[in-house]
């Protein structure tokens, strides 16, 4: 019985940090999706006002771009694009930033 209780805690304790991880992914898919793809398309290659920027689905872009510069890019924007820190809370634009590194 004291094994099942323990063994019950944790994967209670699994799914409370595990979920935060996956709600995260879901919002910043939510927020890509609002605020992101007129722009930058829902999978990832830049529209025609977005011209200049990278398509976000490139394998080599992928490899070679951190998510802290995304974030970066996010918050004080870049090129044509205008910076998110007025419209968007830290832990959103680091939900779409780790939204934007699964983009295949």
């Amino acid at each position: 019985m004291k094994k099942f209780a323990i063994l019950l805690a944790v994967v209670a304790v699994i799914a409370l940090v595990s979920a935060p991880a996956a709600q995260a992914a879901a919002d910043g898919k939510a927020l890509y999706d609002a605020k992101c793809a007129m722009c930058h398309g829902k999978d990832g290659v830049a529209k025609p006002m977005a011209k200049g920027s990278a398509n976000l689905n490139d394998a080599k872009w992928q490899e070679a771009t951190k998510v802290e510069a995304i974030e970066t890019v996010i918050t004080d924007g870049k090129n044509k694009m205008k910076g998110y820190k007025d419209k968007m809370s830290g832990e959103e634009i680091k939900a779409v930033a780790g939204y934007v590194k699964t983009i295949k």
